[in-house]
């Protein structure tokens, strides 16, 4: 993990790696807003972020994107006391950081897009429930149903592993988390005017607070070496930079660009050797084998037959610590 630390240390004062992001950036903006002129609905408008984003690249970051056909995935939860069928999301984010073709660190969120009317979206309250809390569920239809015949059980600790994705004419995409869409929304609602608060209370975790000696390099030696040697670093990026954080809301497409390829969305699934959470850790390898990941990864194999037909997105950033 020190490596990813000081490659990012290094990233984050390198113009053109915010060239890349910013680049990156307006071509989602272009494409979204060809989108909304040709009145595209919203499977349509994650089909051009997936076209958009696919082959994607800088120094290390590679970029790969697939929209998988098939059925929809339901699965089955209890709704507070009643039992219910829902589709999970229609677009999967993962980030994953390599060197050597070993894993080093890994991430995933779930997604649900959804169309705006007059800057206002729709809120199913039971697939919300599902994004914000993870009950425990068992696959109904599609890929979770290949996936485990039991109980599927996944870790939320970061509040980001269930997001939705709100589009907004002419051609904008707002990334906010379940738990805060749950705070925000009104009688099923959920507008921009809702949406309008104070970053710093958006981002509870304060990841855009940098320490002013963070930018000391013989200080950021020493502070490595200490929190590594003495096993602390799932304390030591509490809040105190841009990236390999966690971030709930991004408000605008630079916003998410920056906060994808800067490691700062989704649930870890896996660190620095240790699997965090071994369902959502296979299930996020599944998909990673699906869109041709494995090619460059070693994952783990699993003795179960899995079937990847499937009706959604799946977004994966590598990022090659070797290069």
């Amino acid at each position: 993990m020190y490596r990813i630390f000081s490659k990012y240390y290094k990233l984050m004062k390198d113009i053109n790696f915010r060239k890349f992001q910013n680049d990156l950036s307006q071509k989602i903006y272009d494409s979204l807003a060809q989108g909304y002129s040709s009145k595209d609905n919203e499977v349509t408008m994650v089909e051009r972020l997936v076209d958009v984003i696919h082959g994607s690249n800088f120094k290390g970051f590679n970029f790969y994107s697939n929209k998988i056909h098939g059925s929809r995935s339901y699965v089955e939860f209890n709704y507070r006391d009643k039992p219910i069928t829902k589709e999970m999301s229609d677009m999967i984010i993962i980030s994953i950081a390599s060197f050597k073709k070993e894993r080093i660190y890994q991430k995933i969120s779930f997604v649900q897009n959804k169309m705006d009317n007059n800057n206002k979206w729709k809120i199913d309250e039971e697939q919300l429930f599902l994004l914000k809390n993870f009950p425990n569920f068992t696959g109904d239809k599609g890929i979770f149903k290949s996936f485990r015949n039991d109980e599927i059980i996944f870790f939320n600790h970061s509040k980001g592993l269930g997001l939705f994705g709100l589009f907004m004419n002419p051609g904008e995409m707002i990334l906010i988390s379940a738990p805060l869409v749950t705070e925000l929304q009104k009688n099923k609602v959920l507008s921009l005017d809702d949406i309008r608060i104070i970053e710093s209370t958006s981002n509870p975790s304060g990841h855009n607070f940098m320490l002013p000696f963070m930018a000391d390099p013989h200080f950021i030696d020493d502070f490595l070496h200490f929190h590594f040697k003495n096993d602390l670093f799932p304390l030591m990026f509490n809040g105190m930079t841009h990236f390999l954080n966690n971030s709930i809301f991004s408000r605008d497409i630079y916003d998410f660009v920056r906060n994808w390829t800067q490691f700062n969305i989704g649930e870890p699934t896996y660190v620095f050797g240790n699997v965090i959470n071994s369902d959502l850790d296979m299930f996020c390898n599944h998909l990673l084998r699906d869109i041709g990941v494995g090619e460059f990864v070693n994952l783990p194999s699993y003795n179960i037959e899995y079937k990847s037909h499937n009706n959604i997105a799946v977004m994966a950033m590598l990022f090659d610590l070797g290069e």
